[in-house]
C-alpha cells in the first residue's frame, strides 16, 4: 500500500462545467420572468452543492429543479428558442454533474478529469442543440402554428427519454 487516500468526489472542475449550464438554464429562464429563473437557479445551486459533495440524488433533484423552472420559463410565454436552449442546459448540467460524480467516486477528485468531462459535456451539448434545432425548424415551418405548450409537451417528452436511457 502507498499509504495515501484517494477522495472519493469530483475535483473543482466538475463545478465549473455544471455551473456554467445551470448558469446557462437560469439566464433562459429569466426570459419568461423572474419566477421560472429563480426556480432554476435554486436547481442549479442544489445540482452544484451535489456535484460538490458527490451526492446522486442531490444532482438528480438539482437537474429536475432545474428543468422545471425552464419550464414554468415556457408556461409563461418565454421565446421558443430560450425554452429550448435552457432545457439543453438543464439536462447538459445534470448530465455533466451525474458523469462528474461517478468518475470521482471511481478516479477520486486528484485525478485529471478534466479532457473527460469537458469531451463528455459538449458532446451532450451537441446532440441536445442539434435536437433542439430540429425541434426549432419543426415548430416554426410546421402546418401550423402551434402554442409554445405544445413545444414544451416535446422537451419533457425527451427530456424523460434521455432520463430513461442514461439510467
Amino acid at each position: 500500500m502507498s499509504g495515501t487516500e484517494v477522495t472519493r468526489r469530483p475535483g473543482r472542475h466538475s463545478l465549473v462545467v455544471s455551473g456554467i449550464a445551470g448558469a446557462t438554464a437560469t439566464a433562459m429562464a429569466l426570459t419568461g420572468g423572474g419566477a421560472g429563473a429563480a426556480v432554476a437557479a435554486l436547481g442549479a445551486v442544489v445540482l452544484l452543492a451535489g456535484v460538490r459533495t458527490a451526492n446522486h440524488r442531490a444532482v438528480d433533484a438539482g437537474g429536475l429543479v432545474a428543468f422545471l423552472g425552464v419550464a414554468a420559463a415556457a408556461l409563461s410565454e418565454a421565446p421558443p428558442v430560450a425554452v429550448l436552449l435552457g432545457t439543453v442546459a438543464a439536462v447538459v448540467a445534470w448530465d455533466a454533474g451525474t458523469n462528474a460524480v461517478s468518475l470521482g467516486r471511481q478516479l477520486g477528485a486528484e485525478a485529471d478529469t478534466v479532457r473527460a468531462e469537458n469531451l463528455h459535456a459538449m458532446a451532450g451539448a451537441v446532440v441536445g442543440l442539434v435536437t433542439a434545432v430540429l425541434g426549432l425548424v419543426l415548430f416554426e415551418v410546421g402546418p401550423t402554428r402551434q402554442p409554445v405548450t405544445t413545444l414544451f409537451v416535446l422537451l419533457i417528452a425527451a427530456t424523460l427519454l434521455v432520463v430513461a436511457l442514461n439510467r
